[in-house]
């Protein structure tokens, strides 16, 4: 009787088995609905932009021929004509060599040969300045920062392309330039808007006349700390908070740390990164990387330019800067300012830093007013009075941000760019 209950015991525990393993296998696990509000949404604070908005020419200098020159700006109607039929040519092959070896008189193309000289005043990687214009064939070093391409007739049949990089003595030679004489011309076609610049000895442009420039006062919106907790972590709620002595706000949840100086309308958001070691660094890819945090992570307020790519010297670290602009100029910061830019660090293509403007500009209040700025012999005579000029990389029109409670004023000045990579304003 007994072995008859347990063999029945038995049997009935390996038909439960049987069963939960048929259970298991052929149904679905029941999943219990989480509430809409309990996910973290992520606040849209500003517009998004892709990298090709923010790759354009600082300058087209235009060589008229006849010692005549004129500078265009961004988002000027000139500026624009001309940049659309650089964009519809292409260059094709690419011939690395050294300036001596071209055999090229540059006085002489600067000031009695036609062209078109594209700058960019910090450079652009080979690879990143296809975004720009139609680069073909081997691009050789990718990473080569091409900070000029110059474009000129060298007769009546013939165009040169030629595109400098950051290292004095090494440029590239276009085997095929998809230029014709008649593109030049086009360039340099008279224009009533044209302003008569100087070459000076630092490589750079004064204006003989004054420039009418327009300034800019409107108000602006600030990020609130609970809306960039939600942008920048994954639980907001899980953050804790420490005011400092000069009333700095930092927020962590233990990895992430965000900074906010509220009196500078700044904020600064770090994610500690571990270090790799590779000598492989596509900035391309880096870039792509840094829009699209931006896009994820704030936004942009306003127009920006790629400005400053990092230096190859530092294959494992990559920083930045996007500039931003108004009408057709940069809004430059002297020394330690935080205004104008957005600065982001990468490691190994993962971002590690973050700096930026708390402020929103509300362009629908803007109140615009024409300002002139010197040119000819008033600007040569505060440039003279420039105590450090020895020292000035290049002169350039540009706005100095001022801020009230209220307003933002954006007003023209020009900005000299140093060899330390520091801006100072001639006052």
């Amino acid at each position: 009787m007994i072995e008859k209950l347990k063999t029945a015991a038995l049997t009935l525990l390996v038909l439960l088995s049987l069963l939960q393993s048929y259970l298991l296998a052929y149904s679905y696990p029941k999943f219990d609905p989480v509430k809409p509000e309990e996910y973290v949404k992520t606040d849209i604070l500003g517009t998004h932009a892709s990298l090709k908005d923010m790759l354009f020419p600082d300058q087209l200098v235009l060589h008229l021929g006849n010692q005549q020159h004129t500078v265009l700006y961004p988002n000027t109607v000139k500026y624009n004509e001309v940049m659309e039929i650089l964009k519809q040519r292409f260059l094709e092959g690419f011939r690395k060599t050294s300036v001596a070896s071209l055999g090229v008189n540059w006085d002489d193309v600067r000031n009695k040969q036609q062209g078109v000289e594209i700058r960019f005043r910090d450079g652009l990687p080979m690879n990143v300045l296809q975004e720009v214009m139609q680069l073909k064939g081997d691009l050789q070093d990718e990473n080569d920062l091409i900070t000029r391409i110059w474009i000129f007739a060298k007769d009546t049949n013939e165009v040169r392309a030629i595109l400098f990089t950051d290292t004095a003595n090494t440029v590239y030679e276009a085997i095929k330039a998809d230029f014709t004489v008649k593109d030049i011309e086009k360039f340099v076609q008279a224009d009533e808007t044209f302003i008569p610049y100087k070459p000076m000895a630092g490589d750079y442009y004064l204006p003989l006349k004054p420039l009418t420039i327009p300034s800019f006062k409107m108000t602006y919106t600030q990020f609130t700390a609970d809306q960039l907790k939600r942008t920048f972590f994954v639980d907001p709620t899980l953050t804790r908070n420490v005011t400092e002595r000069d009333g700095s706000e930092i927020y962590t949840d233990g990895k992430r740390g965000l900074k906010l100086r509220n009196e500078q309308h700044w904020m600064t958001y770090t994610d500690p990164v571990a270090a790799t070691e590779s000598n492989k660094v596509d900035l391309r890819e880096s870039l792509l990387s840094a829009v699209q945090f931006i896009n994820q992570h704030g936004g942009w307020n306003g127009k920006y330019g790629v400005q400053k790519v990092p230096q190859r010297l530092l294959p494992g670290s990559q920083q930045f800067v996007f500039r931003q602009y108004y009408d057709s100029y940069p809004v430059i910061n002297t020394r330690n300012e935080n205004t104008g830019f957005m600065k982001i660090s990468l490691q190994k293509g993962i971002v590690a830093s973050y700096e930026r403007s708390l402020m929103t500009p509300d362009l629908r209040s803007a109140v615009r007013t024409e300002v002139q700025l010197a040119g000819g012999e008033p600007l040569e005579q505060k440039l003279a009075a420039f105590a450090i000029k020895a020292r000035i990389y290049s002169i350039f029109p540009a706005y100095r941000m001022v801020i009230t409670e209220q307003a933002m004023m954006l007003v023209p000045a020009w900005a000299a760019e140093l060899q330390d990579g520091t801006y100072e304003f001639l006052d």
